[in-house]
């Protein structure tokens, strides 16, 4: 047989994902700055908030990712991964929007680094040519 499932119901899954988010914010991130005062330097801790992974939610709940994702895809579990999935994906756009946790990092955790590329870059570029059309059109 194999392996044991260490987590043996939807409520307990539940329970983890929310220890899981508590603990994030409770425990920031502590980032060295540095600081000049009257020509003295000093080197300060300051808490930056964590941005929330999947990765960090399999560790929190002792399992691999491949095992949290399997949980996923079962019935029982999905709407629960699911909406925690997407609790982490707009804990995160909100901090990168605030500039606490980088932004490209982000859309690379949440795996569509290419595919929201090609379409912004599709869409922004149809946009400023019928801005520029719009513009001559004017003139």
């Amino acid at each position: 047989g194999g392996r044991n499932r260490l987590i043996d119901s939807p409520e307990t899954f539940k329970e983890l994902t929310q220890e899981y988010f508590d603990w994030v914010k409770a425990n920031p991130v502590m980032k060295t700055v540095t600081a000049s005062f009257q020509g003295e330097i000093s080197y300060l801790k300051v808490p930056h908030t964590r941005g929330m992974t999947q990765f960090g939610l399999a560790a929190h709940m002792g399992i691999g990712l491949r095992t949290l994702q399997d949980y996923g895809s079962r019935d029982e579990f999905s709407r629960i991964y699911n909406d925690a999935m997407t609790y982490i994906k707009h804990w995160n756009a909100d901090l990168a929007m605030t500039g606490e946790i980088n932004a490209s990092l982000v859309a690379r955790l949440d795996g569509h680094v290419d595919k929201q590329e090609i379409s912004n870059s599709v869409t922004i570029g149809k946009d400023l040519n019928d801005f520029y059309a719009d513009t001559k059109a004017e003139s």
